[in-house]
């Protein structure tokens, strides 16, 4: 019986530029409108409430992160054993893989939230956030952490629809929950002047919303990967499969949220005005990674449907095609962005000095995106041969150690704003080369067939 159906792409056969390209698309677009939450937040509170709730809802950004980081590398080892099992047509292996990743969700949307509640005051404080922005932005990252269950269960069980081969109903429940947020965010804040806390509250209700839209795709599914509530528990054996390559993930993601928040704090330094343009220049960031990030998870999921299969000529071919794609699409998108600054970051807002540090951090990172390729496209083929482990460990010291260890050299020589963000486009270089220099070793694959060796590999031309 096939796994894969008219709603499921079958990457193992087919035009390779034509199936990453059909696949990253939704992707891109679903990305697009879960990044509009936070930017819908940004662009009420600091049109309608002000500066110092900008700068509040943009200085929780890398604490969020730090904790969904964890949870968001288990979900990528769920994606890929999930994956292989499509690959490789195992029924057994695919439900025990869904119904495991549910439960996962689950666990760490209460287990994460409750941490994040309670510490975020503390972890504000440690971050050294101002006293007058202090206040806002505790309200906001506690009503975020309570509502973190409706981020995880969504990114789960869209995760399974991507991992079988469907991007398009992830991408129309988030554009449904897009919108739904973004009017909600008015209603709450110009509406009941609910302020930060508004758009908190509008953030979680449209997250659930879209949550529930999968759950209730997967419940009504045929077939082996129908999600079943009574049958929601953790297999250990496949707990430990996806451990193996979500641990190293989350571990990984974990770090470099770390250092984003080493790095926030060094922008705090600079004072409010700085934060919230540091703010509104991540916001339009967010959207200059879309295509690339898109292609990444694509390249994923793709090299883990052909490793499965034995197509082992077929997933190298899709992850250097990725790798081109990306670096055409980042130039392009980050050249626009670049050439539309001052216009984009106007949008955030009225405050010239805030639109000034906006125009500066922007342009420094959306410029030289394109470096970052490397290391998404790369680590993401990595981590669809069922390899956590590398990209751990090249990005705890490249996008970690590095970054802190620049901090501590650079800033004191020179205390300019731009010294702290120039730190990006060095780190994304370092690991891009580390990433390129692993793959075309060809020990990801070495490691691959040591870890399968019952998986027959295709004979291929």
């Amino acid at each position: 019986m096939a796994l894969t159906n008219r709603r499921n792409m079958d990457l193992t056969q087919g035009s390779i530029v034509k199936q990453l390209t059909v696949f990253a698309i939704p992707l891109m677009l679903s990305n697009l409108f879960q990044s509009l939450y936070n930017t819908a937040d940004t662009l009420v509170v600091g049109r309608f409430v002000g500066s110092t709730a900008l700068a509040a809802v943009g200085s929780t950004g890398a604490l969020t992160g730090l904790f969904t980081s964890f949870f968001i590398g288990m979900g990528t080892g769920a994606g890929v054993i999930i994956s292989q099992a499509v690959g490789r047509q195992d029924e057994e292996g695919l439900r025990k893989g869904v119904h495991t990743a549910v439960a996962m969700a689950i666990l760490f949307g209460i287990g994460l939230g409750t941490l994040g509640a309670l510490l975020s005051p503390l972890l504000l404080r440690f971050m050294g956030t101002p006293e007058d922005v202090l206040p806002e932005a505790t309200l906001y990252l506690r009503i975020n952490f309570i509502g973190l269950i409706t981020l995880t269960m969504y990114n789960i069980t869209a995760g399974i629809l991507r991992a079988i081969g469907d991007s398009r109903r992830p991408f129309y429940y988030l554009l449904i929950s897009g919108c739904t947020n973004m009017v909600l965010n008015v209603f709450f804040v110009v509406v009941c002047h609910m302020g930060v806390a508004g758009v908190s509250v509008a953030t979680i209700i449209s997250q659930a919303l879209s949550a529930v839209l999968a759950m209730l795709n997967l419940m009504r599914a045929e077939g082996p990967y129908q999600l079943q509530l009574k049958k929601i528990r953790i297999d250990w054996s496949t707990f430990g499969s996806i451990a193996r390559i979500g641990l190293p993930a989350g571990v990984q993601s974990m770090v470099i949220s770390l250092s984003n928040i080493v790095i926030q704090s060094q922008i705090n330094v600079f004072g409010s005005a700085a934060m919230a343009g540091h703010s509104a220049a991540g916001r339009i960031d967010m959207f200059t990674y879309m295509p690339m990030n898109a292609i990444a998870l694509s390249t994923t999921t793709f090299v883990a449907q052909n490793l499965g299969a034995g197509k082992v000529k077929r997933a190298r071919k899709g992850a250097m095609t990725a790798w081109i794609m990306a670096n055409l699409v980042t130039i392009f998108v980050g050249g626009m962005a670049c050439l539309f600054r001052n216009q984009l970051i106007s949008l955030f807002t009225t405050d010239p000095e805030v639109h000034a540090f906006g125009v500066l951090s922007m342009t420094i990172r959306c410029a030289t995106y394109f470096l970052f390729s490397g290391t998404d496209i790369m680590s993401g083929t990595i981590r669809g041969s069922g390899n956590g482990f590398v990209p751990m460990c090249i990005s705890l010291v490249n996008m970690c150690a590095l970054r802190i260890l620049w901090l501590m050299i650079a800033i004191p020589i020179w205390h300019e704003f731009w010294v702290v963000v120039v730190c990006y486009p060095l780190t994304w270089t370092l690991a891009s080369i580390c990433y390129l220099v692993y793959y075309f070793s060809g020990a990801w694959l070495r490691s691959w067939r040591k870890r399968n060796p019952s998986i027959e590999t295709a004979m291929e031309e």
